[in-house]
């Protein structure tokens, strides 16, 4: 802590108090964003099964041991289960849900979610939206809901089910393949659907013919690889079907926290409170002031929330959610599956290694991804965005404002599923490409003007260089007048 304990909830230390909360079964800790929209909720179970319950807030929850139900609210959530036969539910929101250990349940409801199965035998259900599902070891059953989705399987991902995979031309649904080359995949068609193995695993597509597959199926995460074209497409192929539900939800259970929550408050007026515990993984809770705080976290998972002021987050190992809230911020990940969300402000992220979630949100940010397979979104403003090595989406929407990409991969074999814009809300008849000095910039008009409301320059890039597979509309899939069509055709004979 930056000062000594001077008021009389400091008798007992923040972190004494918060072992002996969840060694009697939770705590429940609320606190302010400051000048952003929305309040925080955390949640941590105990040794039991534990019911969790989300609200308005935005809700970070821990089941710890047993078999634990969490559920969100409707804003941008993450949910843990760790040990135990867990079910989460992330309900409305961006959330972000992880199974731990166990033979866990996750739905992510309604918009984009990030979900993660780790060990076990996991059932996924993303629910609506552009979804990122990852069963992790484990033989998993997936289920992208309505919206595009990436499925990432790698070398340890066991033998996974996907229920309701949208094949063909179009960038949609897609494999988002780690560790692996085109060469290390082979192709069986059963009466279930195609399957597509690898050494020590496979994943079985539901109700698919493998002469359905096209390129902008398989997506190779690490660098790009073009699977063979055999047959030119006439257009981008129909959403499926999805048998996704809503998942069940929780009724509240709340933690008597009442002297936690006024020893916490107590320590942010001298600086931010900081507490920390054990679960699958080792956990640390950062929470800043409401002035400009450098706040660093270490080996553990860190959830930090900076809160007002123009603060300085360093996540570090592990796998990190850093909230920058008002002002303007750094947040920096380091190693690991970090989530970084710079709220209110101009802001600048830096994802690190890994596959990587970037939020700018309001204000005129940077954001650079660093390596892997990451999902960017610039927000409203005009943002400066770097994708770094890897397979990247870049988000945008119709209020996304002027954003430039400095390092969008188009040509070679990234023409088929690798870098792509993931256009929420607009749709191909309102996309614009033309090329400028600097490289093609993508414009969109969604409403009775002659102005565009937003656009992405695309540095370095220009408009012959773009394929079908750069677009990927979220609301259903289609192709833009004009773009050539190769890096989306059939890659096996009718």
């Amino acid at each position: 802590m930056s000062h000594k304990p001077t008021h009389h909830w400091k008798e007992r230390p923040l972190q004494e108090l918060a072992d002996d909360y969840i060694a009697r079964g939770g705590l429940v800790f609320d606190f302010d964003a400051g000048q952003a929209p929305y309040d925080y909720k955390l949640g941590v179970g105990g040794r039991e099964p534990d019911v969790l319950t989300g609200d308005e807030a935005r809700d970070h929850l821990w089941g710890l041991s047993g078999a634990d139900l969490l559920t969100g609210g409707d804003q941008d959530d993450v949910l843990y289960g760790d040990q135990g036969r867990d079910t989460l539910n992330g309900g409305d929101g961006s959330d972000r849900l992880l199974g731990g250990s166990g033979r866990d349940r996750l739905f992510g409801a309604a918009e984009a979610d990030s979900l993660h199965g780790d060990e076990g035998d996991d059932y996924l259900d993303e629910g609506a939206g552009h979804g990122d599902l990852e069963g992790g070891m484990g033989n998993d059953t997936l289920v992208g809901g309505r919206g595009p989705d990436a499925f990432a399987v790698d070398p340890t991902s066991g033998d996974d089910v996907i229920r309701d995979f949208t094949a063909g031309p179009g960038m949609f649904d897609h494999l988002a393949l780690r560790n692996l080359r085109w060469e290390d995949l082979s192709f069986q068609d059963t009466a279930a659907g195609v399957r597509i193995s690898w050494a020590g695993g496979s994943v079985l597509l539901e109700g698919v013919r493998q002469s359905d597959l096209a390129q902008d199926d398989f997506m190779f995460a690490d660098a790009p690889d073009l699977p063979p074209g055999a047959r030119d497409p006439a257009g981008p192929t129909a959403e499926r079907p999805s048998p996704s539900s809503e998942g069940p939800m929780a009724h509240e259970r709340r933690f008597d926290g009442e002297k936690f929550d006024k020893a916490a408050d107590e320590e942010l007026r001298d600086g931010p409170a900081r507490f920390g515990f054990q679960g699958d993984e080792a956990y640390q809770v950062v929470v800043g002031t409401l002035d400009d705080d450098l706040l660093a976290g270490g080996g553990a998972w860190d959830n930090m929330f900076g809160r007002d002021g123009d603060d300085t987050l360093t996540g570090a190992g592990g796998d990190d959610i850093l909230q920058g809230d008002a002002g303007d911020d750094q947040l920096d990940g380091g190693d690991g599956m970090d989530r970084l969300d710079g709220g209110m402000g101009a802001d600048t992220l830096t994802g690190g290694m890994m596959a990587d979630e970037l939020m700018g949100m309001d204000g005129a940010d940077s954001l650079d991804a660093g390596a892997g397979h990451d999902m960017i979104e610039g927000g409203m403003g005009d943002d400066t965005i770097v994708g770094g090595a890897g397979a990247d989406a870049f988000i945008v929407s119709p209020d996304s404002g002027f954003d430039l990409v400095l390092d969008f991969e188009a040509t070679g074999e990234a023409q088929g599923a690798f870098d792509h814009l993931a256009l929420r809300d607009i749709r191909p008849d309102q996309v614009s490409v033309t090329d400028r000095p600097e490289g093609a910039f993508v414009s969109w008009n969604t409403d009775a003007d002659a102005d565009p409301e937003g656009g992405v320059l695309l540095q370095g890039v220009f408009r012959a260089d773009l394929r079908q597979s750069d677009f990927m509309f979220v609301d259903e899939p289609g192709f833009v007048a004009g773009i050539n069509d190769y890096g989306s055709w059939f890659v096996f004979p009718g």
